[in-house]
């Protein structure tokens, strides 16, 4: 359930009003206006900032609930290191967002929001009830940057008993709709009527509900408190947001149930105050059998967290609300400083690293770029191929499109794997020379060539330029080679996850600007300079130069947003995936296809050689796994354990 529980209430809106306010630092006021307003994709998240240090502490709070409830918490914090916490799309000062508002949207845009702040990762995530499902949606998604997971009576509905589940989703159905009655007054600036209460709970209205504890907050100024009550008052699109989060509960708890994730060795620590759904103390329901019954079954489905960390530890708090934050700060400051020690220890596991961080595991080893987890929709989109004016041989190769979520981190080269790189490789391993390769001719044309080989392809390579004349099997055996090196698994893309980092993010046709005079700047393709050293090529973008009539050294173009060089053009990369006509039966998940024609294996990205239409994203071939051509390379991708 979410902050407030209803099915301990005699109404939704019954809600205790506090007479007194305690005293309260004014350093509180800083909730009162907004931080820093950060894009989300789109639109704004208000992220207030404090402290320094890493891993960075990040808040989410409970349903109804924004940043502020962090006050007494935070600044603590951030005595130690940086703590952020944030406005969810249309609470507080931040800006209404997209629909509906699930856990998986909430937990991308602060994904997104964070990295746009300059915030990377490792996290440590602290959730607060319904902040719970977002923050473990979070460390689902991106685990890779999470360092430890702190969950403040967090809700543990998808790990009840299905009879709970199915009281609380009653409990709820009807609160969308006077959320929404709320939202209407609001709208057309009319009174607001006070709520039903039962005896000894005073009337408020619906703008006093949010908080569950209501305003004014004894734990806030109350200047703070005013401020909040201002923004319950006026502002639609929080009661929008909260009416479209409690609708999607029921789908959440599925993700939820269905995205059951180790944190392995990452410290949770699970908070539980017994007092689940209570908002204040004074307000706590008798213990009735039916309430005893439902705590006790409330602290066991949290301590069900425990078994997602084998460095896990469930805390009882000695006389809290579920708001331990306001009640026993203290506590939850403990926690939240006892899985940063360990996440800090050099003894502990180290934490992966975050999406965006390069490394190379040894000296001759490709530069690698880790990728977070995610979704995307893999495929040319209607009327893409048509647009392009591609040959018909490509054409119908990349549909039926489709959503793929890709399951695991994993970290891709930053660039295709070079000469050099590629010259150690065979050093090494002493591998011979291979029989032959279709290149340039000296007309001008193509032809498999005896002398043509990866040293010495038909054209001028620098040490730098992307190794060609490797087939499938030449590529395997590099993986291996640099597996057994690094002992990690490092092996050739799928083609899902080739497509995902070569979009990253986009939709467009490729990852810059469609325009044929733009092209230039960013991908190496068959252009003026490419015509000049192939008059044979007539069908060619006669609209720029890219500087190069044959490879070009890796990185002379501009990345894309996941910082990875030459995704598209220079030359085709191979992937483990066996050759498909088209995407029916493909895998959603990430993985490689291995149905099919496996002995012709996927290539992607194109090449210098290729005309406009056929460097695009979605672009696709089916080569056999022992040809070996001037424009064919790869780049390889690691496994993350």
């Amino acid at each position: 359930m979410k902050q407030i529980r209803f099915l301990l209430l005699p109404a939704f809106f019954a809600i205790v009003t506090f007479g007194q306010q305690g005293a309260s630092s004014p350093a509180d006021k800083i909730y009162a206006k907004p931080g820093q307003l950060v894009d989300a994709g789109g639109f704004r998240l208000n992220l207030y900032c404090m402290g320094s240090g890493s891993p960075t502490v990040v808040f989410d709070s409970g349903w109804g609930d924004w940043a502020p409830v962090w006050s007494k918490v935070q600044p603590e914090v951030a005595k130690w290191t940086r703590a952020c916490s944030y406005d969810r799309a249309g609470y507080g000062f931040s800006d209404p967002g997209p629909m509906p508002r699930t856990s998986v949207r909430i937990a991308e845009e602060l994904h997104t929001a964070l990295h746009h702040a300059g915030i990377a990762g490792p996290y440590i995530l602290v959730g607060s009830a319904f902040g719970g499902d977002n923050v473990r949606v979070f460390a689902d998604l991106y685990m890779s940057e999470v360092a430890g997971l702190v969950l403040d009576d967090a809700d543990p509905n998808d790990l009840e008993p299905k009879v709970m589940q199915e009281e609380s989703h009653r409990a709820q159905a009807g609160i969308p709709s006077d959320l929404r009655d709320c939202r209407n007054l609001i709208a057309g600036h009319k009174p607001l009527p006070a709520q039903p209460s039962s005896p000894p709970q005073s009337p408020q209205t619906c703008a006093q509900q949010f908080f569950s504890r209501g305003f004014p907050e004894v734990a806030w100024s109350p200047e703070l408190s005013a401020k909040l009550l201002e923004i319950a008052e006026t502002k639609v699109a929080m009661y929008d947001a909260a009416a479209s989060e409690m609708e999607q509960t029921p789908a959440d708890e599925i993700y939820l149930q269905q995205h059951r994730r180790s944190f392995g060795s990452r410290p949770i620590r699970v908070l539980t105050s017994g007092n689940h759904g209570v908002g204040h103390l004074e307000s706590k329901p008798p213990d009735t059998p039916k309430h005893l019954k439902y705590e006790q079954e409330t602290t066991l489905a949290q301590a069900r967290w425990l078994a997602l960390s084998s460095n896990s530890k469930q805390i009882f708090t000695h006389n809290s609300s579920e708001y331990i934050q306001f009640d026993e700060p203290q506590t939850l400051i403990n926690a939240v400083r006892e899985v940063y020690d360990q996440a800090h220890s050099p003894t502990a596991k180290t934490p992966a690293m975050p999406s965006g961080a390069a490394f190379r595991e040894c000296s001759e080893c490709p530069e690698m770029v880790m990728l977070p987890r995610g979704r995307f929709v893999m495929g040319a989109p209607p009327g893409e191929e048509e647009r392009e004016n591609a040959p018909d041989y490509f054409r119908r190769h990349s549909v039926p499109r489709h959503s793929v979520t890709i399951q695991h981190s994993f970290a891709i080269a930053k660039f295709d794997v070079t000469r050099d790189e590629y010259a150690q490789f065979v050093a090494e391993t002493k591998r011979p020379d291979p029989d032959s390769c279709y290149t340039p001719d000296a007309s001008g044309g193509e032809s498999d060539k005896k002398d043509a080989k990866w040293h010495s392809p038909g054209f001028p390579q620098t040490g730098r330029d992307p190794v060609v004349c490797v087939n499938w099997d030449d590529a395997e055996a590099y993986v291996a080679w640099l597996s057994a090196k690094t002992e990690h698994v490092y092996r050739l893309p799928t083609e899902a996850e080739w497509e995902y980092a070569a979009r990253a993010g986009t939709t467009t046709a490729r990852y810059g600007s469609d325009r044929p005079a733009d092209l230039c700047h960013y991908i190496n393709h068959a252009d003026l300079d490419f015509s000049e050293q192939h008059p044979r090529e007539s069908d060619v973008n006669r609209a720029c130069r890219d500087g190069f009539a044959f490879t070009s050294p890796v990185g002379s173009f501009p990345p894309n947003r996941f910082r990875l060089y030459d995704m598209l053009g220079n030359v085709w990369q191979w992937t483990e995936d066996c050759w498909n006509d088209d995407y029916k039966g493909a895998p959603s998940d990430g993985s490689s296809w291995q149905n099919g024609d496996c002995g012709r294996r996927v290539m992607r990205g194109g090449a210098y050689s290729l005309i406009p239409a056929l460097v695009r994203s979605s672009v696709r071939l089916g080569s056999k796994s022992s040809a070996r051509d001037h424009s064919g390379g790869f780049r390889v991708a690691r496994t993350i354990e």
